[in-house]
């Protein structure tokens, strides 16, 4: 054999071994296909040769890897739940808040209420008797004793409110109080962790001989409550010791307090609680209550008529609709003789406010 068709012959068996190396491989990865199909190129539609299944599973065709989560997803995924958290908790904080505004809204729409404990107490004035300063500690201690958060005081002479503001001042503040006018021979007094001051002044009322005497009327807020009210202390003339009739000035005096008293409520609508010694009974209670919707603290009233209460006395408490009496008491005891001519009145108040006053209020 030539040299050239020896190299043609190993050229020829190279291809054949080529083509067998081609065929294995396609075989093993498409072992549904027959020899005859890979090494022809037969087309699909030509018959295939059975074979075996492979014995590993199959994976789904809609099964889906579950990708390995990287650091930022985590991150992102940490940062989306965070932030449902947060949602979650503004919105039981708005739910909380929607609560409370309308809790708030409420307690606007209602009326709050006050309770107090008040008196009346002509105490005698200095110029009228002696032991001044013992009669004026005395005060002090049946006001404490009788729990007293708001007074009406009469013939608070000079030297009687200076030992008062000495012995009782860190207690009590007083209006007008002050100095040596002698309008402020009738004062207010309160005390100061229950009440404080919003507004006060005087209104002229006749005295003795017709002359003026300015007269206070204060307006009080409960501390505890907002609550406002207004207090006075009046004291018109008697008709004693050398004065004279003093009637037709008492009589003055009650058409003067009707008059503003109307005035006072119309502008204000604050409950009013009208004290002091008028120095009449039943005719004073009757004439007070028929010019205005008024009661007294031991439960006289103007309903169908004048309804006087049993045992009237000159010293009177009296409330507008809205203040509620109990527990009159008309103190008369020595101890109380020893300090003034006149009983101590004390009763408990219910004052009802102005719907949206108080400590809810805008």
């Amino acid at each position: 054999m030539s040299a050239g068709r020896r190299a043609l012959v190993l050229a020829l068996a190279g291809c054949l071994l080529l083509v067998g190396a081609i065929v294995l491989v396609v075989t093993a990865r498409h072992p549904t296909r027959s020899l005859r199909q890979v090494s022809s190129g037969a087309t699909l539609h030509a018959t295939a040769t059975p074979t075996t299944l492979p014995t590993s599973p199959v994976p789904s065709l809609t099964a889906t890897a579950t990708p390995t989560p990287t650091p930022k997803d985590r991150g992102l995924t940490a940062s989306v739940t965070k932030r449902r958290v947060e949602l979650a908790r503004l919105a039981s904080k708005a739910r909380t808040l929607s609560k409370a505004a309308r809790a708030l809204s409420a307690l606007r729409r209602a009326r709050p209420v006050a309770r107090f404990t008040m008196a009346d107490f002509n105490i005698q004035g200095a110029s009228h008797r002696g032991d001044i300063t013992g009669r004026t500690m005395r005060v002090r201690d049946l006001l404490l004793s009788h729990h007293v958060d708001v007074v009406a005081l009469q013939e608070f002479q000079a030297p009687q409110r200076q030992i008062f503001a000495r012995v009782a001042g860190g207690t009590y503040d007083v209006y007008p109080g002050t100095g040596r006018s002698l309008d402020a021979e009738d004062s207010v007094a309160w005390r100061r962790d229950t009440f404080e001051l919003v507004r006060g002044e005087t209104r002229p009322y006749r005295y003795f001989h017709g002359g003026i005497r300015n007269m206070p009327r204060v307006l009080l807020r409960n501390r505890a409550t907002g609550v406002t009210v207004w207090v006075t202390s009046y004291h018109n003339p008697a008709s004693c010791c050398g004065y004279g009739d003093s009637a037709p000035f008492r009589s003055q005096n009650v058409r003067a307090q009707v008059a503003d008293a109307h005035t006072l409520i119309a502008a204000t609508r604050a409950p009013l609680i009208v004290s002091g010694d008028m120095n009449d009974r039943a005719s004073y209670l009757c004439a007070m209550t028929a010019g205005v919707d008024m009661h007294s603290a031991d439960g006289g009233n103007h309903v169908g008529g004048c309804h006087v209460p049993p045992h009237p006395w000159i010293d009177w408490i009296l409330g507008t609709s809205d203040v509620e009496f109990s527990g009159y008491l008309r103190d008369q005891s020595g101890f109380v003789r020893s300090t003034s001519d006149h009983p101590i009145v004390v009763t408990q108040v219910q004052v009802t406010g102005r719907p949206g006053e108080g400590r809810y209020a805008d």
